[in-house]
């Protein structure tokens, strides 16, 4: 996949590579890639407007910009939405970035109590508390879900 654009902290616009033969109404649409979007699995990012909402986007941005994107689905929805774990590529094979858990390592993101996560990201998340990084700079940081 090809980044596009992040929408917030958890959201991201890919670029889905077709081929003619499996959608022929869209074979110029992105030059042959269809627009979707990934939500990160497992964590939830400030929403815009909050406390490091628009770090959280830059961030994302930052990351994922002139990289290719693998992204491992953990489910799908209506008009091309995926949640899954996102991994941003560089030339060399050391530039491999797991978005979700950068962002919650720099205290950008919280793991998203609402649904299953991972032992890995709730051990960065209470890292990243400890460290007052982020966020967590904040006394009392009010997450998206409140």
């Amino acid at each position: 996949m090809v980044f596009l654009e992040a929408l917030s902290g958890d959201a991201l616009r890919v670029g889905l590579p077709v081929s003619e033969a499996h959608a022929p109404e869209r074979s110029g649409t992105a030059a042959g890639r269809v627009p979707a979007v990934v939500y990160l699995w497992g964590i939830q990012a400030p929403r815009p407007g909050q406390p490091f909402g628009a770090a959280a986007t830059e961030e994302v941005t930052r990351i994922c910009e002139g990289k290719r994107l693998r992204v491992a689905a953990r489910s799908a929805g209506p008009e091309g939405r995926i949640a899954g774990s996102v991994v941003a590529e560089g030339k060399e094979t050391s530039g491999r970035e797991d978005v979700g858990r950068a962002l919650i390592r720099l205290g950008l993101a919280w793991q998203d109590q609402r649904g299953p996560s991972s032992a890995r990201l709730r051990s960065l998340e209470q890292e990243a508390r400890r460290e007052e990084v982020g966020l967590w700079q904040q006394e009392a940081p009010t997450p998206p879900w409140a």
